[in-house]
């Protein structure tokens, strides 16, 4: 007999426009009717729903991934060290340094504020983000930390003594005033002289010039945020067997628990079992980030499409037990074919849906 098995569908920012669907009208509800998803509506119907009051760290929870807080005074949840797993760099000893993510970002004076304009917008090469890094590290050269370029939009900073610092993740920062998100902690004064600093030097860099002569957008600060050091154990949640992502984050998550890690195109097809995978879904965040409902209604129809109908047709047809719909909200849906079939659930479309 085989034992129960569930399938894990992890959805950031799934309800991130849930505050402007509630305040239109139905003449304006009427515009996104083009966008059906018939499956997501079912779901969120005649699921089992379960609230949880910690969600900041529920993908280290349900990895089972233990963060050892004695190691430094303010300790985040370690994205940098995590991420860093997946980048194929044998050469660094990640397991023996405190990182932090580090990444090249446009920053744009406006009135009073200082925007976050780009991160992955800029479009630098590799070849521009090692230039770029190299100014910066033999200009710091007698500082207790190195940068690393490990891809052309991801950057990160090994330091041999840990941070005391509390951070913000760069997604929630891009479009945003950046003084409104500063980093506190004992070191915060220090990394916002060096941050300054770097500010200063990027805007002299060859780089630079030759981006702006391009009429291109220059990296001219980077941003602090996921420090940590790798979670000290590596205890394996049997309920997962694979992940699916194009994550760099959740792969190097895989990493470190020794589950198989794969690309959502590889991962995922007509002809892939998919029981007790936990699949990342977070292509709606970048549309929340840039406030496009009209796109994130579009890509989430898309993902219903590829996604959510295969998976059902696998919990109609008995391939699998359950499916799990995990939020970066306090909430969860389970649903299995039972629920599926209470008859007496009204179905409400995605729009209506309210999760508090």
């Amino acid at each position: 007999m085989r034992s129960d098995t569930t399938l894990t569908l992890y959805i950031p920012d799934l309800f991130g426009f849930e505050s402007t669907l509630s305040k239109l009208t139905q003449d304006e509800k009427s515009q996104l009717s083009e966008f059906k998803t018939p499956v997501l509506d079912k779901w969120l119907s005649r699921g089992l729903k379960k609230k949880s009051l910690h969600q900041d760290d529920i993908i280290f929870s349900e990895f089972g991934l233990y963060i050892d807080k004695s190691k430094a005074k303010n300790t985040e949840l370690p994205y940098a060290a995590l991420s860093l797993l997946a980048e194929n760099n044998t050469d660094l000893k990640i397991s023996d340094l405190f990182w932090l993510r580090a990444d090249p970002v446009c920053m744009q004076p406006d009135r009073d504020a200082v925007i976050l304009t780009a991160h992955e917008a800029l479009a630098l090469s590799q070849d521009e983000a090692e230039r770029l890094v190299e100014n910066i590290n033999t200009h710091f050269i007698d500082e207790p930390w190195t940068l690393y370029a490990c891809a052309p939009h991801r950057w990160y900073l090994g330091l041999e003594t840990p941070a005391d610092l509390i951070t913000s993740p760069l997604s929630k920062v891009l479009g945003e005033n950046v003084n409104h998100f500063l980093s506190t902690g004992d070191d915060a004064h220090y990394w916002l002289t060096i941050t300054n600093e770097i500010q200063m030097l990027l805007h002299g860099t060859n780089v630079n010039f030759e981006r702006e002569s391009r009429n291109m957008m220059t990296a001219n600060s980077i941003w602090l945020w996921g420090g940590g050091y790798l979670p000290s154990n590596k205890v394996l949640n049997s309920s997962h067997h694979r992940i699916i992502t194009n994550n760099i984050f959740f792969s190097g998550v895989g990493c470190h628990c020794n589950l198989e890690v794969l690309s959502l195109s590889d991962g995922f097809s007509d002809n892939v079992e998919v029981a007790n995978d936990f699949i990342v879904l977070d292509m709606l965040s970048e549309h929340v980030q840039s406030r496009d409902l009209y796109t994130f209604m579009q890509t989430l129809t898309e993902i219903e499409t590829v996604f959510f109908s295969y998976c059902d047709k696998q919990l109609q047809n008995g391939k699998i037990d359950s499916i799990r719909l995990v939020t970066d909200t306090e909430l969860t849906v389970t649903i299995t074919k039972k629920h599926l079939h209470r008859w007496w659930k009204r179905i409400k479309p995605f729009t209506d849906f309210r999760y508090a």
